[in-house]
């Protein structure tokens, strides 16, 4: 097949009847492929369709066609391009060009699925019942939690790190990983902002629990239960959970802006100590204020 570049983007070229009458020979002999296509003309685009046995005028109805027998899936892009595969319905590419992006993006989608169970869990009457099912569910969900949201901080600071362009080293250590984090926070003036108050601070209370944890603690080995010394539990409790959600869907969503808009992010804005003063109504909430992220300025 006839591969084009356009833009950093790979498509099969139809050009010619040669080149047309090749993609029909292969779902004659059932290949299995998935690309983007352009076609010089459309009518070579029509040609194929009906070799499939597809009326256009259906196919434009709503520009997909979807056959779960065959497994083939057509859909015409508003971008100029037609996605065929024949695996059935699969994902197109990767989410980006960045694997740090890309495996802190998988790893949001697990943390938060859990996290969603969680909280449905803790909202069901039935949970306080020994016998049920769901306080059963509680003993599957405690070190799911646990292990996935260790790899998501993982990932939260090596996406931050590779972001900054500082050196990613390969280490599940997350009290290393953590103080590279706020090493660079410094280093970049990254300091004073959304970032560091309402996502980092929170994290840090991981950080500090799993720092407290006795013996040769291994985040690598939480998946198998193989620190002996490891008796972390979690308390379902339905507004802590939404907290910790809430935090996680932030940072999930500073490493998104970070990652698309650079040092433009709003989560990097200085000044948000100063911000959150003026906002407190009276000497009363200013003391709160101080004493819930003091120490975040007076940390030098």
């Amino acid at each position: 097949m006839n591969f084009i570049n356009e833009k950093d983007e790979e498509f099969v070229y139809i050009s010619n009847t040669k080149e047309l009458n090749e993609l029909l020979e292969k779902f004659t002999q059932k290949d299995l492929f998935a690309y983007k296509f352009k076609f010089k003309s459309r009518d070579y685009f029509i040609k194929l369709l009906k070799f499939l046995g597809i009326k256009i005028d259906d196919f434009e109805n709503q520009y997909f066609y979807f056959d779960s027998s065959q497994k083939l899936h057509i859909s015409e892009s508003e971008f100029g391009y037609i996605w065929i595969s024949t695996y059935g319905l699969i994902a197109m590419n990767k989410p980006t060009k960045n694997k740090f992006i890309n495996a802190f993006k998988n790893q949001y989608t697990v943390i938060n699925l859990l996290f969603e169970q969680a909280i449905d869990l803790s909202q069901s009457k039935k949970i306080y019942d020994v016998d049920s099912y769901n306080f059963g569910k509680l003993s599957v969900l405690t070190p799911a939690i646990f292990n996935n949201i260790i790899f998501y901080i993982e990932l939260f600071c090596k996406a931050y790190l590779n972001l900054t362009g500082s050196k990613v080293l390969h280490t599940h250590k997350l009290n290393f990983l953590y103080q590279k984090t706020l090493e660079t926070m410094s280093f970049k003036n990254h300091k004073d902002t959304l970032f560091q108050f309402i996502i980092l601070d929170p994290l840090s209370k991981i950080i500090e629990h799993i720092n407290k944890i006795p013996g040769d603690f291994r985040e690598q080995f939480v998946k198998y239960d193989d620190n002996i010394s490891d008796d972390t539990i979690i308390i379902f409790d339905t507004e802590e959970l939404i907290k910790m959600q809430n935090v996680l869907e932030v940072s999930y969503d500073f490493i998104i802006d970070y990652f698309y808009s650079g040092e433009k992010s709003h989560y990097l804005e200085t000044g948000t100590y100063k911000k959150i003063l003026e906002k407190a109504k009276n000497s009363e909430e200013i003391e709160n204020v101080k004493k819930m992220y003091g120490h975040l300025i007076n940390d030098k």
